[in-house]
């Protein structure tokens, strides 16, 4: 025991552990590039603060989901729809939907790709990353 019997600590587990990876998949095609991708909730709720109280709580905002995906460029070309139609699913502000995988849950929602950013440095491999907005969704 430590901290006088008030924390007591267990040793962790001695073995090792696999991880898993994520998936993304755009309109249900997997995305081979992508070497990251960030999923972030939120309530968008409206903090309620008044002078008695201090903080009050929070007035029900609408939810959503944020997602963020870096994906690699191959010389050849755009990953999934090459040619002609290489930028079509990225055009911003049309919807698509995006299925997430992690661990043993997934995600699919319907979204709207409100940023999309295009990048090649030195010593850097080109990528092309892009931004979603979409309804409050859970992983199932």
């Amino acid at each position: 025991m430590a901290f006088g019997g008030i924390l007591s600590l267990t040793p962790p587990p001695r073995g090792l552990q696999l991880y898993s990876n994520a998936y993304v998949f755009v309109e249900g095609k997997l995305l081979a590039q992508e070497s990251s991708v960030t999923v972030q909730k939120k309530s968008n709720a409206t903090t309620i603060e008044t002078l008695h109280r201090g903080f009050a709580g929070q007035s029900k905002g609408a939810g959503t989901v944020e997602v963020t995906v870096e994906n690699a460029v191959p010389s050849t070309d755009f990953e999934l729809l090459g040619g002609a139609t290489a930028d079509s699913w990225i055009m911003l502000g049309k919807p698509i939907e995006i299925g997430i995988v992690m661990g043993s849950r997934q995600m699919i929602l319907k979204g709207v790709i409100d940023e999309a950013t295009y990048s090649h440095s030195t010593n850097d491999p080109s990528r092309l990353s892009f931004h979603l907005i979409g309804r409050l969704e859970a992983f199932e």
